[in-house]
C-alpha cells in the first residue's frame, strides 16, 4: 500500500474513532443518567417512564456493538494469542493473518444474518416504543458487524504487506 493511501486511511480511522468514542461515551452516559432518572421515578415517585426500560435495552446494544467493534479496531478484541507469543514473528503475523481472516468470515457471516434479521422486523412492523420501528433501534447489528468486518480486512490487508515487507528486506 503505497504511503499516501496509508496516511489517508489512517487519518479517516482516526476522526472515525474519535466519533465512535464520542457517540460510545455519549450513551454511556446517558444511560447512567436515564437509568437514575428512572430509578428516583419507581422509588420516590412510584411512576416511571413506561418505554424507558426498553430504550435502557437498545441502548446496552448499541453500547455493547460499538465496544466491540472499538476493540477490532484496537486489536484488543478476544483472542487466544498463546501460539503467537511462542512462535517467531514471521509465524505470528501468519497466524495474525489467519485469526483475522476468521475473524472477518465470523463478522461477515454475522453481518448477513443481521441483514436477514432486519428485514424480518421491518416486514414485521413492529414498534419499540412511541411509534419508533424496532429495527431503527436494533441497526446497530449490522453496523457493529460490518465495522468489525471492515476492520479484520484492513488487518489482513496490514499484516500481509508486513510479512512482503519482512520479505523484501
Amino acid at each position: 500500500m503505497n504511503t499516501f493511501l496509508r496516511k489517508n486511511i489512517s487519518q479517516v480511522s482516526r476522526r472515525f474513532e474519535v466519533i465512535e468514542t464520542w457517540l460510545t461515551a455519549s450513551l454511556v452516559v446517558f444511560l447512567v443518567v436515564f437509568s437514575l432518572l428512572q430509578i428516583i421515578l419507581r422509588n420516590i415517585f412510584s411512576t416511571g417512564i413506561i418505554w424507558g426500560d426498553t430504550l435502557l435495552r437498545h441502548i446496552v446494544l448499541w453500547v455493547c456493538l460499538l465496544g466491540a467493534a472499538r476493540a477490532t479496531a484496537d486489536r484488543k478484541h478476544i483472542q487466544i494469542d498463546l501460539l503467537s507469543k511462542l512462535l517467531p514473528a514471521g509465524s505470528a503475523r501468519t497466524l495474525g493473518i489467519i485469526s483475522n481472516l476468521f475473524a472477518l468470515a465470523v463478522s461477515g457471516l454475522l453481518f448477513y444474518a443481521s441483514l436477514a434479521f432486519i428485514q424480518n422486523e421491518m416486514d414485521s412492523g413492529i414498534t419499540a416504543f412511541v411509534g419508533i420501528p424496532a429495527w431503527w433501534l436494533e441497526t446497530a447489528f449490522p453496523l457493529g458487524f460490518a465495522l468489525m468486518a471492515i476492520r479484520s480486512a484492513y488487518q489482513v490487508v496490514e499484516e500481509s504487506l508486513a510479512i512482503n515487507g519482512d520479505l523484501k528486506q
